[in-house]
């Protein structure tokens, strides 16, 4: 009797972390972020140097987000601020900055591909913890 509660305790255990180590994986792959520019609406539809670019509320709005979905995952950070917008362009790169634990991080964001129609692209980019 004790050798079928120690298996199914030691098996519950188990299952508990491999759920919780799936959950943590998922959040944790958020700073790989999709933002599809639209020309049409002209709301956060911004130029850089001749080529269309992520507005950078945008870029601010997903790191606020997604910076620190999980206490075990990244830092807490508030006061997001990047300087500029980020070119759709693939190696594009921009620094953002935001406070955390009383001083500033430097978050570096990075576009990984843009694919589509050129009049409405879809940026894949990423951000650094």
């Amino acid at each position: 009797m004790q050798r079928g509660f120690l298996v199914g305790a030691v098996g519950g255990v188990t299952a508990v972390a491999a759920v919780g180590g799936l959950v943590t994986w998922q959040l944790a792959s958020k700073d790989v972020q999709h933002t599809t520019i639209d020309t049409i609406p002209r709301t956060f539809y911004v130029k850089v140097d001749g080529h269309l670019a992520v507005e950078r509320t945008i870029l601010e709005a997903r790191i606020d987000g997604w910076y620190h979905p999980l206490p075990w995952v990244g830092k807490d950070i508030h006061d997001v601020s990047c300087p500029a917008h980020l070119k759709a362009v693939a190696g594009a790169t921009e620094t953002c900055t935001a406070r955390a634990d009383g001083g500033r991080i430097s978050i570096p964001v990075r576009v990984i591909k843009v694919e589509g129609d050129p009049a409405t692209p879809r940026v894949t980019w990423k951000f650094e913890r």
